[in-house]
């Protein structure tokens, strides 16, 4: 995390401003719905060093007000702010200034703890330390009270880790008070920053980035859904972030309007999907922010959230003292929130991109995904929409719902496609299918540039590369529930895979020409554009040329069945080719030449009609 680094005069001017802007003046001492007694800038009463912090500040006081602030540091936590309550000192703009001035030091020390040079970071989180106390940050062992974890994310230099923590995770515990309290978390995170240079992301940024966000992703969405934008643009009834850009002018003005969660991650999104197009040419132009919401890729996250029954059990609610009860419902609710572990480039993640309506009539929401696996044997589950799951390294298994999905495969993978609609991808390359030749084991196809083979056993297909090399040499992927024709992958030769299933969404395939036939109706005429000629390059079995006498791998293998007058072979020949896309091309321009022919019968009847119409009724003599 690279800092941006203020000098002494700058950093004093920005730190009041923050802490000015976001507290307001309260000349006099007063509970602002904290149960706190409050004075000044935020100043709290509620301590035990008030007489050194005034004495520093050089406010001159009467010598009742001396009493109460003994009285108050000398008092139980439970009677301070009733104590403080009765300080009748008031306080205008530049007596509070001497006071914030004062009392900052202490609210330094979190900062001081981890080295924060003078900057834009550490005014962020000198404000967190201010409002939130400096307790709650360092931890109170005494109490079972545990460092925050925003403390370890700054400490490990994780900027993305530390915006999370800041803008969602570190509120409080005041749930009368919390509204306010988000819409402060939600400038103090737009003053540290998601971003060393929002205008110059590194792809490990946008990277680390993601990752942060798929590890919060339900609590981020819970949030944004209470209290400011979903990543989906849905406001919440009272936006806290719209209330912040009001109500905080000055820090607006100095470091930009406090963005939606989309706006946030889209600089991030941005370079990501830059990266992943040099990374995967072949699907580069799928890969863009046309396709993918902000909030629709999912990365693996690198790391596993606290287990919560761990938390629990270590910060229990059911004690016979109400303020611990109270305590450890703020403690478990930041604890489910945090990770003792370091990014594992090997993690093995689940990610599983289903999302559901709200409400009682649950449904779920189809959008295209962007799912990405990284090193470890990844799960990666999709549903409705035209989703891209890539596997990354290990041995992953990639399952999509219903849409036209694309898989990135490699060694060891395995695939399951809801609908067989899509494609699969390997080195760059499109998985087509292959041929089997007399001379193959039973099952065994060859890709046309012999570099794929195919093994059907049990409706599962095995697809071994053959330029594979060093471990994974020979190892295959696997499509579960396969049958040929699906996902792009076709299987032909004597004994192929099972029949091609239909394809509505081809413009050649015959099912489809039905449901346009039913959805226009029998008797409305849909002109038909005439189809491509056949190229040589399209038909699947150009290298079998060379095993028969025609340029053409029908032709040679019904030569051969009539030569061997098999007539079940050329039965299979007969329905392998009507299935084909050059078989189904031929059947289109067989229709169009008949529905020609017979346009132009009516036509020639019209014409005689209309001949014998002008010459009137023929007389007969």
């Amino acid at each position: 995390m690279d800092y941006r680094e203020l000098d002494q005069a700058e950093y004093d001017r920005k730190l009041r401003m923050v802490i000015v802007g976001s507290e307001g003046l309260h000349a006099h001492a007063q509970d602002v719905g904290d149960n706190l007694a409050t004075i000044g800038w935020g100043y709290t009463f509620n301590r035990d060093n008030n007489v050194a912090i005034w004495r520093e500040s050089g406010i001159e006081l009467t010598q009742q007000q001396w009493q109460t602030l003994t009285a108050i540091d000398a008092a139980p936590i439970q009677d301070r702010t009733r104590i403080g309550l009765t300080f009748s000192r008031q306080l205008n703009a530049a007596d509070s200034d001497r006071l914030l001035r004062a009392s900052m030091a202490e609210y330094e020390g979190p900062a001081n703890r981890l080295q924060m040079p003078l900057s834009d970071e550490r005014i962020a989180l000198v404000s967190l330390a201010y409002n939130r106390g400096i307790g709650m940050l360092n931890g109170i062992p005494q109490s079972n009270v545990p460092e925050h974890a925003i403390m370890n994310a700054i400490r490990d230099g994780d900027r993305a880790e530390t915006w999370f923590q800041m803008r969602y995770n570190c509120w409080g515990s005041n749930d009368d008070a919390e509204a306010g309290l988000r819409k402060r978390r939600f400038a103090e995170a737009q003053v540290f920053g998601m971003y060393d240079d929002p205008n110059n992301v590194t792809p490990n940024e946008a990277r680390n980035v993601y990752r942060m966000y798929q590890l919060h992703r339900d609590e981020i969405d819970r949030v944004e859904r209470g209290f400011g934008i979903t990543v989906d643009g849905e406001a919440a009834q009272r936006n806290r972030i719209a209330q912040a850009n009001r109500d905080y002018p000055a820090l607006v003005n100095e470091y930009g309007e406090i963005p939606s969660i989309a706006d946030a991650l889209g600089p991030a999104r941005t370079v990501l999907l830059r990266d992943l197009r040099q990374e995967h040419p072949d699907v580069a132009d799928r890969l863009t922010e046309a396709n993918f919401n902000a909030g629709h890729i999912y990365p693996d996250p690198g790391r596993e959230l606290r287990d919560r029954g761990e938390v629990d059990h270590q910060y229990p609610i059911d004690t016979s003292n109400s303020r611990v009860n109270n305590r450890n419902v703020a403690l478990r609710r930041e604890q489910h929130n945090t990770t003792t572990d370091g990014f594992d480039q090997n993690h093995a993640a689940t990610i599983d991109s289903q999302r559901m309506s709200r409400g009682q009539n649950l449904s779920e929401i189809a959008s295209n995904d962007l799912l990405i696996g990284e090193g470890g044997d990844d799960t990666l589950r999709s549903h409705r929409g035209n989703d891209i799951l890539i596997g990354g390294k290990g041995r992953d298994r990639m399952e999509g719902g219903e849409g036209n999905d694309t898989y990135v495969i490699g060694v060891g993978d395995t695939v399951m496609d809801s609908d067989g609609v899509g494609e699969v991808r390997w080195s760059g390359q499109q998985l087509t299918g292959g041929r089997r030749s007399q001379s193959d084991p039973a099952n065994i196809y060859r890709s046309e540039d012999g570099r794929f083979i195919y093994s059907l056993e049990h409706n599962n297909l095995s697809v071994t590369d053959t330029l594979a090399t060093g471990p994974a040499l020979g190892e295959p992927a696997v499509i579960e529930n396969f049958q040929s024709g699906q996902l792009g992958i076709t299987l032909s030769g004597p004994g192929g895979g099972a029949h091609p299933q239909a394809d509505p969404q081809r413009q050649d395939d015959p099912e489809r020409r039905r449901m346009i036939e039913v959805d226009h109706g029998p008797n409305i005429a849909n002109p038909l554009t005439p189809p491509p000629a056949p190229e040589v390059e399209d038909r699947q079995g150009r290298l079998d040329s060379e095993r028969g006498p025609f340029n053409d791998s029908y032709v040679n293998r019904a030569y051969a069945a009539l030569l061997d007058d098999d007539s079940r072979e050329l039965d299979r020949i007969a329905i392998e080719f009507s299935q084909s896309p050059e078989g189904q091309r031929m059947a289109q321009m067989g229709d169009q030449m008949l529905a020609q022919q017979q346009l132009q019968e009516q036509q020639q009847l019209q014409e005689q009609q209309q001949t014998h119409a002008r010459q009137g009724p023929v007389m007969r003599m």
